[in-house]
């Protein structure tokens, strides 16, 4: 899209405003830089999800990305994991200490939790997960779906969550 607008700029009205053909090609590369930017910008967007977590009568807002990497799921269950960062996880749970995250002991203080391996972008590990008692992307409510804990960080500010890819074709 980017490419074909750029290459009606080029051959079109703009070569009678630029007589210097290097002008000419310096402001078509500019109108095809600033328009891939724009075009991205766009495709990013359309991959944030406004997320609800529903647990233990609390409410959690969050920014869910639709991750094409992300297509965990639980052995036992099969049900697709969604993985929350660790300060969304520490809001849900404030009583949860760095230690106890550390020495693996939170199967014994979220009900229903367990651990899961699985490979990440930074190795094989471990992640906990556990069932919200709902979750909501952009108002549809998922069904038998878990939540994972990023222990460590998700790499992006612009969203708290990394959502299943499996779950695309319920949002």
């Amino acid at each position: 899209m980017a490419t074909l607008l750029t290459v009606a700029f080029a051959f079109g009205s703009a070569m009678y405003a630029f007589s210097n053909k290097y002008v000419l090609v310096a402001v078509v590369l500019l109108f095809y830089a600033i328009l891939q930017c724009l075009l991205n910008r766009h495709r990013r967007k359309k991959y944030l999800n406004a997320t609800v977590i529903h647990y233990a009568g609390h409410i959690f807002k969050l920014r869910g990305f639709l991750d094409s990497g992300n297509a965990l799921s639980d052995p036992e269950t099969h049900a697709p994991v969604c993985v929350i960062s660790l300060p969304v996880f520490l809001q849900m749970f404030p009583q949860i200490t760095a230690d106890q995250i550390l020495m693996k002991e939170l199967p014994r203080l979220v009900p229903n939790g367990h651990y899961l391996t699985c490979r990440t972008v930074h190795g094989k590990d471990d992640i906990f997960v556990f069932p919200p008692d709902k979750l909501q992307i952009n108002g549809t409510t998922v069904k038998n779906c878990l939540l994972g804990v990023a222990v460590k960080d998700l790499g992006n500010e612009q969203y708290e969550a990394l959502l299943n890819v499996k779950l695309g074709g319920m949002i």
